[in-house]
């Protein structure tokens, strides 16, 4: 696979190029048209943890438009505003979220930095919380067709937090293990009431 264009290593401002190759992070670059130029090492290897190596691979090939990799719209829209706010002020972002697997509660810290003259951004997601999913006490639930497929046929999960919404009582969202190990066909995604406020309320606004 091509991890990163011909004139990515000249584009960076203040980052050498062997810094991001030898960083045990996910970290992916894109242009100022908001296409994928870049990946590291680390972002091929947080895929193979996370079974999705072939799957992620195939999907997001060099100048795949990076919104594709942003499941609902609310969260496509906060991070394509807050990526062109870095092109357009220079000026870092940091941002913290969670992207938890069945076994695991992790958080990650993501900061963008501009490229060199606004030619791109360069995304490092760090993982700063790593807990075993037991020490949570989340509760865990079935995965029963009867609580949380919709009259559509969909099941609505948390594009964030990964919880799962039930069909007959909306207000309510569970952790459900099975749906987060393997996401079946018949799911869409959206954003759960507590993350919404927590994460995006004040920033789409």
């Amino acid at each position: 696979m091509k991890r990163y264009i011909e004139s990515f290593p000249s584009r960076l401002n203040g980052i050498d190029f062997k810094t991001l190759e030898n960083s045990k992070h996910s970290i992916y670059g894109i242009s100022k048209e908001m296409n994928l130029i870049y990946v590291n090492p680390g972002w091929i290897h947080f895929a193979e943890e996370n079974g999705a190596r072939d799957t992620v691979l195939k999907k997001f090939p060099l100048g795949t438009p990076i919104a594709n990799a942003f499941l609902g719209e609310k969260v496509k829209d906060f991070y394509i505003k807050n990526y062109m706010k870095v092109l357009e002020t220079r000026k870092t972002w940091q941002y913290e979220y969670e992207c938890s697997s069945v076994d695991e509660f992790r958080q990650f810290r993501q900061d963008t930095y501009p490229l060199k003259d606004g030619n791109g951004l360069i995304i490092v997601n760090a993982l700063i919380v790593n807990l075993s999913m037991k020490r949570t006490g989340r509760k865990a639930l079935d995965a029963l067709n009867n609580r949380y497929v919709k009259s559509t046929g969909f099941v609505t999960q948390c594009s964030n937090c990964r919880y799962t919404q039930r069909a007959d009582k909306p207000e309510f969202w569970d952790w459900v293990p099975d749906w987060v190990e393997k996401i079946p066909d018949n799911f869409s995604h959206s954003i759960c009431p507590i993350c919404y406020d927590y994460y995006w309320k004040y920033d789409l606004s």
